[in-house]
């Protein structure tokens, strides 16, 4: 099927935090800095049109400002955004951290 690629941007799970704390939960501060390689991060793809969608990303590189993750899952609603895509991503933009076990 043929989907025409649409632009996008992260939603600022931090903002979202502040407008509703009760119902929109994000890490604390210290999570957010330990963020390493290997971590897995959930944040909210904003189409340009369409509807949102919250994908994970496996973290492959951690800078001081920014994060580099892979997408791990092809999204059902953001178009031309597909499973193995680098997304380049700030601390900000994280909803929910996992970390491998072991």
């Amino acid at each position: 099927m043929f989907r025409r690629r649409t632009g996008w941007d992260l939603a600022d799970a931090t903002e979202r935090h502040a407008a509703a704390p009760d119902r929109f939960r994000v890490p604390g501060d210290e999570v957010l800095a330990a963020l390493r390689v290997g971590d897995r991060v959930k944040v909210i793809v904003v189409p340009r049109q369409g509807l949102e969608e919250r994908v994970w990303l496996t973290v492959v590189r951690v800078g001081e400002l920014e994060l580099e993750g892979r997408l791990e899952s092809e999204p059902v609603e953001v178009r031309g955004l597909h499973a193995g895509d680098p997304v380049v991503l700030e601390r900000r933009h994280v909803v929910t951290v996992t970390r491998p076990l072991g």
